[in-house]
C-alpha cells in the first residue's frame, strides 16, 4: 500500500457479508477498519466523523443509495476515496458510479481477489474497475430508437406492476427473482416487462437501468425482499 496504514470505513446492509469483508481486511497488513454502517444515512455521519482514507460501500441500500451518499460526500468537500462493492453488473452503473465521484467499482463475487487491488489503486490516486466490467464500450445500438423517454417524474403511463418489475430489473434481479419477490408468475413478469419497455421505448437492460437512475427509482427506500440472495466473498 502507498501509506503505512490505510483507514477504511465499510458500508453495507448485509451483516454477514460485511463481516466477511471485515475479516478479509483485518487479515491484511496496513489496513484498519475504522467503522461500519448498515445504511446510507448513517454512512454520511460515519465518514464525516471518522475521516477514513477509503470507504467501501454498496450501491443499493435502504433509505439512501450508495450513489446518493457519494454525491453528498462530494458536495460537502470530502476527499475520501470511494470504492463501490456491488452485485450490479450493468455497465450503466459503472458510468453512474464514476460520475457520482467514486474511484473504484468491484463486484461482490470477486471481492476476494479484487477488493485489495482496488483499495491500493485508489489510494495511489488511480481508478479501479472490476476486470469483468472493463469491456470496451459497445457501438451505439441502433435498435434503441423508440419513443422519447419521459422526463424525471413522468413515467410514461406505466402501471404500478410494470413500474415495479422494471425497478427490480434495474436493481439487478433476474426474472425468477422478480417473480418470487412480487409473488407473480414468470410469464406475468415477462408480460409486464414487455409492456413497460414498449411504453418507454426501452430495448435492453442497460436502457432500463439508465431510465431507473434518471427517475430516481434507485434513490428511494426499497423494501427488503424475501428472495434477496446472500452474497459471497468468493
Amino acid at each position: 500500500m502507498a501509506k503505512e496504514r490505510v483507514r477504511v470505513a465499510l458500508i453495507d446492509d448485509h451483516p454477514i457479508f460485511r463481516s466477511g469483508v471485515r475479516g478479509l481486511l483485518g487479515e491484511t497488513a496496513g489496513i484498519e477498519v475504522v467503522g461500519e454502517a448498515s445504511d446510507g444515512r448513517h454512512a454520511l455521519d460515519l465518514v464525516l466523523r471518522t475521516k477514513p482514507d477509503v470507504v467501501i460501500m454498496d450501491i443499493t441500500m435502504t433509505g439512501m443509495s450508495g450513489l446518493a451518499v457519494a454525491r453528498a460526500l462530494r458536495e460537502v468537500g470530502s476527499a475520501v476515496h470511494i470504492v463501490f462493492l456491488t452485485v450490479n453488473e450493468d455497465l450503466a452503473f459503472v458510468d453512474e458510479a464514476l460520475t457520482a465521484g467514486a474511484q473504484g467499482y468491484v463486484l461482490k463475487r470477486s471481492a476476494g481477489t479484487s477488493l485489495l487491488e482496488a483499495i491500493e489503486a485508489v489510494v495511489l490516486g488511480g481508478q479501479y474497475v472490476d476486470a469483468e466490467m472493463r469491456a470496451p464500450p459497445a457501438p451505439p445500438d441502433r435498435t434503441e430508437a423508440g419513443p422519447p423517454a419521459p422526463h424525471p417524474g413522468q413515467e410514461g403511463g406505466l402501471t404500478a406492476r410494470e413500474r415495479e418489475v422494471l425497478r427490480l430489473i434495474a436493481l439487478g434481479m433476474t426474472m425468477k427473482e422478480v417473480s418470487l419477490a412480487m409473488s407473480i408468475s414468470a410469464a406475468s413478469v415477462d408480460t409486464y416487462k414487455i409492456r413497460g419497455c414498449k411504453k418507454l421505448g426501452l430495448r435492453s437492460r442497460a436502457s432500463i437501468v439508465r431510465f431507473a437512475l434518471g427517475q430516481g427509482w434507485l434513490e428511494t427506500e426499497n423494501r427488503r425482499l424475501s428472495s434477496e440472495r446472500p452474497p459471497s466473498l468468493m
